[in-house]
């Protein structure tokens, strides 16, 4: 019997296979090399007739089958491929054991001529370096699995790279798990001179989601120890140009089945890509069951965020009419096709969805008669249909079937061979059979299996027997646990799945937290906190799968978790909960670590005065454990937290009493590091620069003798920023210098907290030497970063760099666009840090328009930071109000504030600050300005 397949290198694989050749045995035997065998069998190449002849005599095509051989060599379209009639190759169990073999038979393409085309357009734009994303939209069983294998045909053969995943739902909690199949295809593709054209820290970045890349890329950097939110934009980064240098060097089409089980982490990066289509030649091609758009809110806003963009296009997938299974019935050339009213009966059974109405004629293939009149064997429901072809497996087969679906997944075929404990050739005349059922499928190389649809999975896992589902979970458990290796955050998060279903309380709790770590570490934090609620739920319910410290150590990651997902309702909770156990357990050091870390989270999302309690809390219990090294810490968190918050007079007190615990102790590790650096800043925004330069000198020589980069580039950062002028030496030379130095380290390590101070402060520099253009263009290019990464104070002080810098130029109109800008966003975030700076600046800018501005407001302001001791505050608001006192006429007061202005110069030995106090009294025709 014929075999009907859509493939003339599957016809030539199987005949070499069945003469036990290799690839580069044919290719000797043929004349050719063993890639363009390769790239035969892979569809990739159409040899040419005179190979085509050599091939059909070398592989022993029989002469009444040599013209078709050949013929189908030189075309695309589906050919029909014989069983093999070799003495060596045994029947399969389907053809020798059984009396009736079921009918074989392909799925032709029916009413979706438009689709195709819609793609293959895609494909066109694609290969042009015009991009586009499309959405194949539809029901289970509509077809969107066999369009995106027909769109991956027709881009191999325009010679396009393609690459594919598909998303599973019992992996749809393990982050990035589609991301990370593409991604290791894509670095497979590679050669390295390609890889390596990639900046190495980002190739580091990938390594952490696809080891396999250390191997191919040696002597990679180690990862930096930024703030996540920095590691996180930084690997999202690392994927896109990694599909980018994919799509560059010939067109690629990137498949994404089944997104409606994608996690959460995967479908921020598709949506980030799919943006960036547009300019590359990359076709995205993402299909989804259009029912679980409500019960996906992730999914929802992705598609309905990406319908507006005019590079995405949506394909939805009608089910076929009439005229398709006409058509379909005749191209399928089934024995029954002939029966009265056949198209119309099975249309209106299926309801014209082609999965439902294949498993008919499946159905109606293994029957023996289809009465005129009898009903078919198939109802309306899809379960209903596949329960109908599953009806007629041997009870053998059925057994192995339950344990692929219980697998849940794309399987190797070794996996399931040591499962099932059969012998060899048992297994492999039972794994034929259901790939001859077309209910399992086999890949073309490699050993992998997958079910023929999701819904055959699911109709079989649910039709198991749930006694031994549960063992069978428990048995797939206890093997991945003994393969090891491989990609260990894929594993522990199926180990976490099959340890849950399978009953296992114990271990499921323990896989369960390390799915979560493994997703923290990719900053995917929606994914880390739904395996930490599954961890815990499931001790609520089973308290003895885990210890009660077991437990704490749970409930503390999720709140980190939750604090650095915004969550903090929820991470206050959990951290006074673990800081309630943590004592009644006799831990205080935890709990005045957990009382911190909560702070800290406080302070990151500007909630300044809950994070001076937690602080004040953890200092407490501190000093009354008698510990002087905690007391050190929690006095620096308290100290920054107040120096970001606009009260350096209680960091002043803080870090001087930190700084001299760490002299007292001698301490010479972290806690003196941020001690002296702390102390450092409360000098500097108290407008003494030298003794500031002085604390951070210390720091930063404390940091390179613990190899603290960080530490290292924030040290040299700041000790350019004393040396600016207005806020320092006016020794801007040296200041660029420092800050210079301080890039090359944050660039290197891509510490993403730091470089954006940096770069400001050498906007700073270059503005004081006269480089205004350059300042701001540097200013321009950092403000992006800044907003991607969300550091609201960072942007602040980057758009009153920029007002300055026109202030200068004397454009005081554009100016007062960035001042008015900073004032938005420090009012939004609820943070003062700079806010008295920006309203003088716009003050200045008013003036200068020929306005007024409010000196009582100003007044206001100038009291308010000497109150604080922000005492580098003061320069912009003296100067705004004598500007504003000389605008009114009021010479007086500007000769007042003037002076001030001198003084404070003459006190810190700011040359910059004084060269403006003297101008200020010239303009008000005082002798003291000479």
């Amino acid at each position: 019997m014929d075999e009907r397949i859509d493939s003339f290198g599957y016809w030539v694989r199987r005949q070499r296979r069945a003469l036990d050749l290799t690839q580069g045995a044919l290719a000797d035997k043929v004349s050719c090399s063993s890639a363009a065998i390769k790239k035969i069998e892979a569809e990739e190449r159409r040899p040419s007739r005179a190979l085509a002849e050599r091939l059909a005599e070398q592989l022993g095509i029989p002469a009444l089958q040599r013209a078709a051989f050949v013929q189908a060599a030189r075309h695309v379209q589906a050919v029909a491929v014989p069983a093999l009639d070799h003495p060596a190759v045994e029947p399969t169990r389907s053809q020798a054991g059984s009396a009736r073999p079921p009918v074989a038979m392909t799925t032709p393409l029916v009413g979706r001529a438009e689709h195709c085309a819609a793609l293959a357009d895609g494909l066109g734009h694609a290969r042009a370096g015009a991009g586009q994303v499309v959405l194949l939209q539809g029901e289970a069983g509509i077809g969107k699995s066999r369009l995106i294998q027909e769109a991956g045909g027709d881009a191999r053969r325009l010679g396009l790279a393609v690459l594919g995943a598909n998303c599973y739902e019992i992996e749809r909690s393990i982050a990035y798990q589609p991301v990370v199949e593409l991604a290791a295809q894509a670095c497979a593709a590679l050669t390295p001179a390609q890889l390596r054209g990639m900046a190495p820290v980002l190739l580091a970045e990938l390594a952490a989601l696809v080891p396999a890349l250390a191997a191919r890329v040696p002597a990679l950097p180690a990862l930096s120890a930024d703030f996540p939110e920095a590691r996180q934009a930084r690997l999202v980064q690392a994927l896109a140009q990694l599909f980018e240098v994919t799509a560059a060097a010939r067109g690629l089409l990137l498949s994404v089945d089944n997104i409606q089980w994608a996690d959460d982490a995967s479908l921020r990066f598709l949506h980030y890509l799919a943006r960036r289509v547009a300019a590359l030649p990359l076709l995205l091609l993402c299909a989804f069951r259009d029912e679980d758009l409500e019960a996906t809110p992730e999914l929802g806003a992705l598609i309905a965020s990406l319908r507006g963009d005019a590079h995405t296009r949506v394909l939805v997938l009608p089910r076929l009419s009439l005229a398709d299974v006409g058509a379909l019935l005749s191209a399928a050339a089934t024995p029954l096709g002939a029966a009265p009213d056949l198209a119309a009966r099975l249309l209106q059974e299926s309801e014209g969805n082609p999965f439902f109405l294949w498993s008919q004629l499946h159905a109606i293939g293994e029957a023996t008669a289809l009465a005129a009149g009898e009903r078919l064997p198939l109802t309306q429901e899809v379960c209903d249909s596949v329960r109908a072809r599953l009806a007629r497996v041997p009870g053998q087969d059925r057994a192995l079937l339950e344990i692929a679906a219980v697998l849940g997944r794309r399987f190797h075929f070794e996996r399931l061979l040591t499962l099932c404990g059969m012998a060899p050739p048992a297994f492999l005349g039972t794994l034929e059979a259901l790939v001859s059922r077309r209910l399992l499928w086999q890949e073309r190389e490699g050993g992998y299996c997958d079910f023929s649809h999701d819904k055959v999975r699911e109709v079989v896992y649910q039709d198991t027997g749930p006694t031994r589902r549960l063992l069978l979970h428990r048995q797939v458990a206890q093997l991945l646990e003994q393969e090891g290796g491989g990609d260990a955050h894929e594993r522990h998060g199926l180990l976490a799945e099959h340890c849950e279903r399978g009953e296992d309380w114990t271990r499921a709790v323990h896989y369960l937290g390390l799915a979560a770590d493994h997703s923290l570490r990719l900053f995917a934090i929606r994914e880390s906190l739904q395996w930490l609620d599954r961890a815990l739920a499931l001790l609520d319910a089973h308290p003895d799968a885990a210890t009660a410290a077991q437990r704490v150590e749970l409930c503390e990651r999720r709140g980190a978790a939750r604090a650095q997902a915004g969550d903090m309702d929820g991470a206050v909770a959990d951290f006074q909960s673990v800081i309630g156990a943590a004592r009644a357990m006799g831990d205080p050091a935890r709990a005045r670590d957990v009382l911190i870390r909560l702070g800290m989270a406080y302070r990151r999302s500007d909630g300044y005065e809950r994070a001076v309690a937690c602080l004040d809390e953890a200092l407490a219990a501190a000093r009354a454990g008698g510990d002087e090294r905690q007391v050190a810490d929690s006095l620096y968190h308290l100290g920054t937290v107040a120096w970001s918050n606009g009260r350096n007079d209680l960091a002043i007190a803080y870090h001087q009493e930190a700084v001299e615990i760490c002299q007292r102790l001698q301490l010479a590790d972290l806690v003196a590091v941020q001690a002296f650096h702390g102390r450092g800043e409360a000098y500097f925004a108290q407008l003494q620069p030298a003794a500031a330069i002085d604390c951070f000198s210390r720091s930063l020589e404390l940091a390179r003798a613990i190899g603290d980069r960080s530490y290292e580039s924030e040290n040299l950062m700041m000790i350019g920023w004393a040396c600016t002028g207005m806020l320092g030496l006016g020794e801007h030379e040296r200041a660029l210098s420092h800050l210079d130095a301080a890039l090359d380290i944050a660039r290197a390590a891509d510490l993403q907290w730091h470089i954006g101070p940096t770069r400001i402060g050498r906007a700073h520099a270059l503005a004081a030497l006269g480089r205004a253009h350059e300042s701001l263009a540097e200013l321009e290019a950092t403000l992006p970063e800044l907003e991607g990464l969300r550091l609201v104070r960072y942007q602040v002080m980057a758009h009153d760099a920029a007002g300055g810098v026109l202030l200068d130029q004397d454009k005081p109109a554009e100016a007062a666009v960035h001042f008015e800008r900073a004032l938005l966003l420090a009012g939004s975030a609820g943070i003062r840090y700079w806010l008295a700076r920006e309203q003088a600046g716009l003050a200045l800018a008013q003036v200068r328009r020929g306005g007024a501005a409010d000196r009582g407001a100003l007044l206001s302001a100038l009291r308010q930071v000497r109150d604080h001791q922000e005492t580098w505050l003061v320069p912009r608001c003296l100067e705004a109000l004598a500007e504003a006192a000389l605008a009114a006429g009021d010479v007086k007061a500007a000769r007042q504030h003037a002076r001030e202005l001198l003084a404070l110069s003459s006190r810190g030995q700011l040359l910059a600050l004084a060269g403006v106090a003297r101008r200020l009294l010239e303009r008000s025709g005082t002798p003291e300005a000479a």
